[in-house]
């Protein structure tokens, strides 16, 4: 599947190479490593203190990243044993464990600076260790380097629960399938399978492609997809996807889409995508950090030298506080306090069938106070059906219906499928129209028998054919509005032919997903509609909400939107349709049912629901909330123990070994914290 502009097209290729460009490594962003995916298949490749290495350079940066502060560990503690034994080579030991543990940190250190022009932390720690030395402080520097280590392999291994969390999806995708070969079966990889392949699932078994049941009779595990537990029964005719769990039932399968177009493949890929990019807060640490760090190491300098030249003192404590100042200075925890958050947070949401398309909506959804719903097929459920169809004087129901249906037959609108539907149902024979047009938010019109016939509302037939409906027809219209049904005239220029009425039911989890965001903090709730306000009305009332705008065109949705932004701040929209597609890209986030979404729908929009379950919205809004709060308590702590650290440094009471405790261990615990967003319920 292709990747958005900018971005290398993600296929299934084992031997996919890393798609990172260099600026993604700035100031230490990647220190806790990437994850990559290429179609069914995740490759890791290991980034250790700052930047990727691949092949063999990844498998000896694993081992050094694991083994290295350990065999750290075991020398500085013979160091100190032999010491207190009275033993004078004792320094050798010391010396042994700044070589073990310092070539890694040292060799990332000035490649970083080499490759990239950058001062990060490990070149920052290695300055230092290497000043301790020569300061004759043996523990001290291999102490700081072995710490190090382990800080940096602490906050490593933390970080893998967010990736393991994604790599999870694809591993539910069995590499191999029975593909149909004449009349019987073959098995072959399952990354080979092509639309018009049929395969055989048996029970127990994952899906291997997105397809279309052929054949047989199961229920479906589809929690992979849409965070939905409970089996969905599935018959010949319905879709499936790729890497959900087949139940007792035998299934063929006639493949839609390639291995790298499945819809499992697509969410990863797009995990992937969207975590890479930076949320507001994180684009300010990064900008801070630019300019932090050269400024610190000019600073640290300074300390070092000119007390001793200007006052004269000695030279001992100014370098060893220099050198100190070269640790606290660095701002990794600052900077990993967003991300770890972010890709947790995505994650998270994505395991339950929520898209969320970067670091910026996640932070935008988590400060938004004000959400607005269209109505078909949002909060209602979108399977509209005919209701009831009353002719005007001289024409039958079948005469309506064949009309409409002749105009519809071109229009995928759901109240022309629902026209066609009935047609057909009733055995209704209608010749679809030619020059078919439809006026949004209105209605459409196409030319039948040499003439044109036209449905719509009523305003659509008075503005644009210039004809008015008998008053018993507005009357009948004006009450099943009343009723929450939708109502269309048809005719032509000689007068209406007859009145169709549609029902659409409210979704039966609309009013405690509303009820639920007040809850969250969302300060007003809206429906946005085209329907006339009897229509409106009586479906607000079913769904619980308090307020609504009716006779919308999608332009006049745009206009509501940023008159509640004047209001109440940020807001969301919620739509599925493709006159949706103008207000979900006005609002500051926008979500999308994504089970029947248009496609157009699903490109402006921020966030998109997988399963079309409207409780699944406040869900993800106090996600984002938590995530928000998580941020701003890692950015507070980070700084703050910064803040602390270059004091007791100027005052002398900070060890150096201690500074890098510090910095390394508030790493440690800013990432854990991001990392409590994975448990995140409700």
């Amino acid at each position: 599947m292709g990747r958005r502009e900018g971005k290398e097209k993600i296929s299934v290729n084992r031997e996919k190479s890393c798609t990172c460009q260099p600026k993604a490594h700035e100031n230490c962003e990647c220190r806790n490593g990437h994850t990559h995916f290429a179609g069914y298949v995740q490759r890791q490749e290991v980034h250790y203190h700052g930047h990727g290495h691949s092949g063999e350079e990844a498998l000896e940066g694993a081992l050094l990243v694991k083994f290295a502060p350990l065999a750290g560990v075991i020398l500085v503690v013979l160091g100190f044993v032999l010491k207190e034994a009275g033993f004078n080579w004792y320094r050798w030991a010391f010396a042994a464990a700044m070589l073990v543990a310092g070539i890694p940190v040292g060799w990332s250190g000035f490649r970083a600076l080499l490759r990239f022009g950058q001062a990060d932390i490990n070149l920052l720690t290695t300055i230092a260790a290497l000043g301790a030395f020569v300061l004759g402080e043996w523990a001290e520097a291999a102490l700081v380097l072995t710490l190090f280590g382990i800080g940096e392999y602490l906050e490593e291994r933390a970080s893998e629960r967010s990736r393991r969390s994604i790599q999870a999806l694809l591993e539910l995708v069995p590499d191999r399938a029975r593909r149909k070969a004449g009349d019987g079966w073959v098995e072959v990889p399952a990354q080979d399978l092509m639309p018009g392949d049929v395969v055989l699932v048996l029970p127990g078994e994952s899906i291997p492609a997105d397809g279309e049941v052929s054949a047989g009779d199961s229920a479906v595990n589809e929690a992979s997809i849409t965070g939905e537990s409970l089996p969905v029964d599935k018959r010949p005719g319905d879709k499936v996807f790729a890497g959900t769990i087949n139940g007792d039932g035998a299934l063929e399968i006639t493949v839609l889409r390639p291995a790298d177009h499945t819809v499992v493949s697509k969410i990863a890929s797009l995990v992937e995508e969207y975590s890479s990019q930076k949320a507001p807060s994180q684009r300010i640490v990064d900008a801070f950090a630019r300019y932090w760090t050269p400024a610190m190491l000019l600073t640290a300098l300074v300390v070092s030298v000119l007390p001793p030249l200007l006052l004269e003192m000695p030279w001992k404590p100014w370098v060893y506080r220099g050198l100190t100042l070269l640790i606290v200075s660095c701002p990794c925890a600052l900077v990993v306090s967003t991300p770890a958050t972010v890709i947790s947070a995505i994650a998270r949401a994505a395991s339950r069938g929520v898209l969320i398309k970067g670091g910026t909506y996640l932070e935008t959804l988590g400060a938004v106070k004000a959400v607005a719903f269209d109505k078909t097929g949002t909060l209602t459920t979108g399977k509209v059906g005919v209701s009831d169809v009353v002719p005007a004087e001289g024409f039958t129901p079948t005469d309506v219906l064949a009309m409409a249906a002749s105009v519809e037959s071109r229009s995928e609108h759901p109240l022309a499928h629902a026209v066609t539907e009935e047609s057909q149902r009733a055995g209704i024979r209608y010749v679809p129209g030619e020059e078919f047009a439809a006026v949004r938010g209105r209605g459409a019109r196409a030319k039948v028998d040499g003439r044109i016939v036209y449905v719509g509302n009523e305003r659509f037939f008075l503005e644009e054919v210039g004809v008015r409906a008998p008053e018993e027809l507005q009357a009948k219209a004006y009450g099943f509005k009343a009723g929450g049904k939708t109502a269309v005239f048809v005719g032509d220029e000689s007068g209406i032919a007859g009145l169709i009425a549609f029902s659409d039911s409210v979704r039966p989890d609309a009013r405690e997903a509303l009820r639920s965001l007040e809850q969250k903090g969302v300060r007003s709730v809206v429906m946005l509609t085209g329907d006339d306000e009897a229509t409106a009305s009586s479906v607000a009332r079913e769904a619980g909400v308090k307020h609504f705008r009716s006779g919308l065109l999608p332009e006049d949705k745009v206009s509501a939107l940023k008159e509640l932004r004047s209001g109440y701040g940020k807001v969301a929209m919620v739509g599925d349709g493709v006159n949706d597609a103008p207000s979900l890209a006005a609002a500051d986030v926008g979500i999308a049912m994504g089970s029947r979404g248009a496609d157009v729908s699903l490109e402006a929009s921020d966030v998109v629901l997988m399963k079309d379950d409207l409780t699944h919205i406040p869900w993800v809004v106090g996600l984002a909330r938590r995530a928000r709060t998580l941020i701003i308590q890692n950015i507070v702590f980070s700084v703050g123990i910064k803040l602390a650290s270059m004091v007791l440094v100027f005052l002398g009471l900070l060890p150096l070994w201690v500074a890098v405790l510090a910095d390394s261990g508030t790493a440690v615990l800013v990432t854990l914290n991001g990392l409590r967003v994975l448990r995140y319920q409700d």
